[in-house]
């Protein structure tokens, strides 16, 4: 890791990162996530006991995670414990109102997440490979498909040629015939979905840019990727992701890409939205008959 991460980012980054660690790392790992506090106190042999794992596997996590070792890590989830307001342990609501209440705090946590995450780089890459693209392929299978579409949706309403196939094999044949100038929007929670990822294997063979949309950092899918933005979906592991049914922080994510998208090349878009509108007002048009 270059420098310290931004403030308020530790979670987020140990949360991003958890599925890509080997299964005695994801124990140590999600003792920093489900106990910080305690965590910022405990030593590196604590952690091991705590997770049944050894003090050096404490070490190799943290640094698997992108921190210089075990102190650096336990320093910078000291200073984000010490910004976050929020309750560290909280029972599992049993009414109604305690899920609702639950929900909209997960999905928030997932939005303050992704802001910490977004990279710059990152963003602008997206954006410079998304204006020079002829034609844009977006791919989403379960859960992620009604993303997918919204992505095309929103991308044509602004001038950008663009697909979101539902279909498998459409997805795999489609991929396969992208140029090195397209991009393949992938939106995948997992990043493993097996066709998810033979479509955005395929493209990249083809040579187009592959812009990843997921909730863990070193899945299979970001392995693809020439950009990923790591959304978390507001679950604390791979097997909560699988669980939970939103998608929201993926959907603020692709929304948020294309506005910057819109700022990079506002006049094709304004034009594009005036035709649009034109169309939608022929709809309305009363037939005079």
């Amino acid at each position: 890791m270059n420098g310290n991460p931004e403030p308020g980012s530790v979670p987020a980054l140990i949360r991003a990162g958890i599925e890509a660690l080997h299964p005695s790392e994801q124990r140590v790992a999600q003792v920093f996530i489900d106990r910080p506090e305690w965590t910022i106190e405990a030593s590196a042999q604590e952690v091991a006991d705590a997770a049944g794992t050894s003090r050096a596997t404490v070490v190799r996590t943290a640094q698997h995670l992108g921190f210089s070792g075990y102190p650096q890590l336990r320093v910078l989830l000291a200073r984000d414990v010490g910004l976050s307001a929020r309750t560290v342990e909280e029972r599992e609501p049993r009414d109604a109102v305690g899920v609702v209440r639950a929900v909209v705090r997960d999905v928030a946590r997932a939005a303050e997440d992704l802001a910490m995450l977004v990279d710059g780089d990152d963003v602008q890459l997206g954006v410079e490979l998304l204006l020079a693209a002829p034609t844009v392929l977006v791919i989403g299978n379960g859960l992620s498909a009604p993303v997918a579409m919204e992505a095309a949706m929103r991308l044509n309403a602004i001038g950008r040629s663009a697909e979101a196939p539902m279909d498998h094999l459409a997805q795999g044949v489609r991929a396969r015939l992208l140029r090195p100038q397209d991009v393949c929007i992938v939106v995948s929670g997992t990043g493993s979905t097996r066709p998810t990822v033979q479509a955005a294997r395929a493209a990249r063979e083809a040579g187009a840019g592959v812009i990843a949309f997921t909730a863990f950092t070193g899945s299979p899918l970001t392995e693809l990727a020439s950009v990923s933005f790591v959304s978390g979906l507001g679950a604390s592991s791979f097997r909560d992701e699988i669980t939970r049914t939103t998608r929201l922080s993926q959907t603020i994510m692709v929304n948020a890409l294309i506005r910057a998208l819109i700022q990079a090349d506002p006049e094709s878009a304004r034009l594009a939205q005036a035709r649009m509108l034109d169309v939608i007002g022929e709809v309305f048009l009363q037939d005079p008959l």
